[in-house]
């Protein structure tokens, strides 16, 4: 068995977070709000986000090359939305009519 981590595009944590990031883009998402109390409380998880992501973006460098790196702002939008999980936000989805102040869609 290897010590080395699976690439992240094998990974359902990441795929389906990149899923949901590209539903809610869809739909009008344009903001994202983070808890940081709540990211205090588990951001030093060893199974949480910030390690996961540490692996993954060793996968990036590893099988991706320095020239094609597209894993890396792929799995930063997947991370926000992870973190935006744990925040207890990614239901909440505001338009940019919503944003500016004008009547738009939840």
């Amino acid at each position: 068995m290897s010590d080395e981590p699976t690439h992240w595009a094998q990974d359902p944590y990441w795929t389906e977070a990149l899923a949901a990031f590209g539903r809610r883009r869809r739909r009008g998402l344009r903001f994202v709000t983070l808890d940081f109390d709540a990211l205090e409380r588990t951001i030093v998880n060893g199974d949480g986000t910030a390690y996961r992501l540490m692996d993954a973006m060793v996968t990036v460098r590893r099988d991706e090359g320095l020239e094609g790196c597209k894993g890396a702002p792929r799995l930063l939008l997947a991370a926000l939305m992870r973190l935006a999980e744990v925040s207890g936000t990614t239901g909440r989805i505001l338009s940019a009519a919503r944003a500016e102040g004008r009547d738009g869609e939840q």
